[in-house]
């Protein structure tokens, strides 16, 4: 009896039989870690590359005016909602801003301190007030240049919740010299603006 008490034991230690079965046991969780984040990472990243994509648009198209009208703004913004489909661009906060370095600032080692010329958003980014002070990066405009810098701001909800949990905010931001003129007039005379979507009320 202790003899076959010992040799059920011992085939027992010995026996292979589903150990593939306990392998999957311990690995099946690291693997469902890695391909639920891949897939969570992968939304996140297409969504910043739309982000980055609308907001050079936005820039260039306001880039390339020498005088840009409520109607014109409108239009360019609708533009830039067409980028971002089929994400929900009324998520999005833009804004766009005329900037001129009026060679007041002598230290420009941490960058340029250029005011506002004008400022138009949608969304819940407000247009910076005119005369204000900007820091934008050295060496982008010259001294009484203007500057066109085009901002988007898109909350990222991830619909599984795995590793972003909470809402993570993607923004970008182009600065773009005007194209045809030294500086972009703003006519605001005739007509509103409108951002060609319902942008969601700031909380």
């Amino acid at each position: 009896m202790n003899r076959f008490s010992f040799s059920r034991r011992n085939d027992f230690a010995t026996s292979e039989s589903g150990i593939s079965a306990v392998e999957f046991a311990l690995i099946a969780p690291l693997m469902a870690v890695i391909y639920f984040g891949c897939i969570e990472l992968s939304l996140m990243m297409t969504l910043d590359r739309k982000v980055t994509g609308a907001t050079a648009a936005l820039g260039d198209l306001t880039a390339r005016a020498s005088n840009v009208t409520n109607s014109d703004l409108s239009d360019i913004f609708e533009a830039t909602r067409m980028v971002m489909q089929p994400s929900d661009m009324s998520k999005a906060d833009m804004r766009v801003t005329s900037l001129i370095d009026d060679g007041t600032d002598a230290d420009s080692s941490d960058g340029i301190d250029a005011k506002v010329v004008w400022s138009d958003a949608c969304g819940s980014l407000s247009a910076l007030a005119t005369d204000a002070t900007v820091t934008i990066p050295a060496n982008l405009v010259p001294t009484n240049g203007t500057i066109i810098m085009a901002e988007i701001e898109y909350p990222f909800d991830s619909p599984i919740g795995f590793f972003f949990q909470n809402q993570k905010d993607l923004t970008d931001k182009f600065y773009l010299r005007p194209r045809r003129v030294d500086s972009i007039t703003r006519d605001t005379s005739t007509g509103t603006v409108t951002c060609g979507f319902t942008p969601t009320p700031p909380p």
